[in-house]
């Protein structure tokens, strides 16, 4: 990965992410990996157990096909930082430093949308993000797995990247999946952490990703998010 490619495919996992999301409502489209079926796509249902473990845990996965998932509790975590709320006031996540708010447009299969998403730089090594996108009603699956399987692939295959690591959780009754992968850039590598939430309409996505060896960093970003008060279910 060269350096600005770091910011760069962090700004495109944002948008790959919420148009991947949409896709699993209809056809295939552009390059995205549609999951209707999970026996024929390699991703496999799992049953919903309660456990307390935030960050995914290690399975094996050859070349892109989709991990295997379990479901877990997503319990916050304190660290130092920069403690930002969500405009919609309904979850909180700590960065690293100050994020900065990026505008993007996202191509859905209904048009053309705009989004934001709040992404702060480490330098040139690592980029972190967060952003909450609410669908138009019926361009989004109604079942939240599918949509949350759907987003996951389509964002790691979109960056040309490999599925390590993938688990559900669930977070004040929200489902949604964390994950790992890795990204080979010719000499370069990174590695990504990602947690993804679906709430009816609304899709809940932070990021981080930068070059091999931050993973520990990665994952304490993530392990911040919380739901607050105000989410409680009436996205």
């Amino acid at each position: 990965m060269t350096p600005r490619s770091v910011a760069r495919g962090t700004a495109a996992l944002v948008a790959l992410v919420v148009f991947g999301a949409a896709c699993s409502a209809g056809d295939d489209v552009a390059g995205v990996s549609v999951l209707t079926d999970t026996a024929d796509t390699g991703s496999a249902n799992s049953a919903v157990v309660e456990t307390a473990v935030p960050a995914p845990t290690d399975i094996e996965s050859a070349d892109t096909e989709s991990a295997d998932t379990e479901s877990a509790d997503i319990e916050p975590a304190a660290t130092d930082g920069f403690v930002f709320t969500a405009p919609t006031d309904d979850y909180v996540i700590t960065f690293p430093g100050e994020p900065l708010p990026t505008p993007l447009a996202v191509p859905l299969p209904t048009g053309q949308v705009a989004a934001e998403a709040f992404i702060y730089e480490d330098g040139v090594d690592a980029a972190y993000f967060t952003s909450v996108f609410d669908y138009p009603e019926g361009s989004i699956d109604s079942d939240p797995e599918v949509a949350l399987l759907t987003a996951r692939d389509g964002a790691v295959a979109n960056v040309g990247g490999t599925l390590v690591d993938s688990q559900f959780v669930e977070s004040n009754g929200v489902p949604g999946v964390a994950f790992a992968f890795e990204v080979v850039d010719g000499a370069d590598s990174g590695d990504g952490n990602a947690l993804v939430f679906v709430d009816g309409l609304r899709l809940y996505q932070s990021f981080a990703l930068g070059f091999s060896g931050q993973t520990e960093q990665f994952q304490a970003f993530l392990d911040t998010f919380m739901f607050t008060a105000d989410q409680a279910g009436d996205s």
